[in-house]
């Protein structure tokens, strides 16, 4: 029977995962460790590692993809083995976000990222600015 590769918590607050970078293809030999995938979480890219030994023998989840924690992404199993159903349980994909560096800051209001900070320093104290 296939095992099932789960989006993992791969930090303590990761609630989702986008999808960057598939490192093995469907029909590549796995084994218990080797990197799968690679990973944004919301504080870097990590890797996505095989839980079993055998073959990556479906992909559920495109590149670019964010995928919520506990979501099947694909399938390991034996050699020519087929995953029944593999299309009904594809993760519910919440959106794909534009790879764009102010996607980063999606979650900030837009009166911070019009701030600009400045700091000057005379022979006192340095004194920080903030103009908007």
């Amino acid at each position: 029977m296939a095992t099932k590769v789960h989006m993992e918590a791969l930090s303590p607050t990761m609630e989702e995962g986008r999808l960057v970078k598939w490192n093995k293809k469907e029909g590549d030999a796995v084994k218990t460790g080797d990197t799968l995938a690679e990973v944004e979480t919301d504080k870097a890219v990590m890797e996505l590692v095989a839980r079993a030994d055998g073959q990556l023998i479906k992909v559920l989840v495109p590149e670019g993809t964010t995928v919520p924690v506990g979501n099947v992404v694909a399938y390991i199993g034996a050699p020519g083995e087929k995953v029944d159903g593999a299309s009904s349980a594809a993760p519910a994909v919440r959106r794909k976000r534009p790879k764009t560096r102010a996607s980063r800051h999606h979650h900030l209001p837009n009166e911070w990222l019009r701030m600009q900070v400045s700091i000057s320093s005379s022979s006192r104290a340095p004194v920080l600015a903030v103009a908007s």
